[in-house]
């Protein structure tokens, strides 16, 4: 199935641009671009990273007066009822000052 590509801009460390430059020409790609699609099509059907172990271990902060998580229900209801009784502002219209205006972007006027 042919999907239509769409531009995007990618910031990438600098290691990474350097690997995927020269992955892009030992595989023969013509552009990075190119290399980045094939390696994002590859990821997405299972081909890369598949056997690598995923764990959360590590990548979540326990309190430390709460180490068996048996005060994290009454925390997050909490925390979501707060969430709740924020005020939420909706608007039909931009506010004025947020508005573009038909001046050039070196600040001159037309005239």
């Amino acid at each position: 199935m042919f999907m239509p590509k769409k531009p995007l801009s990618v910031t990438l460390d600098e290691g990474n641009l350097l690997w995927l430059q020269g992955r892009a020409a030992s595989t023969k790609r013509r552009s990075l671009s190119e290399a980045l699609d094939s390696l994002i099509t590859a990821a997405r059907a299972g081909g890369l990273g598949a056997d690598a172990v995923r764990s959360v271990a590590g990548t979540v902060d326990i309190a430390g007066d709460d180490p068996d998580l048996q005060f994290a229900d009454a925390y997050m209801t909490t925390a979501f009822t707060a969430s709740l009784d924020r005020t939420f502002i909706a608007r039909e219209q931009a506010p004025t000052w947020a508005q573009k205006t038909g001046a050039s972007k070196t600040g001159k006027s037309r005239g």
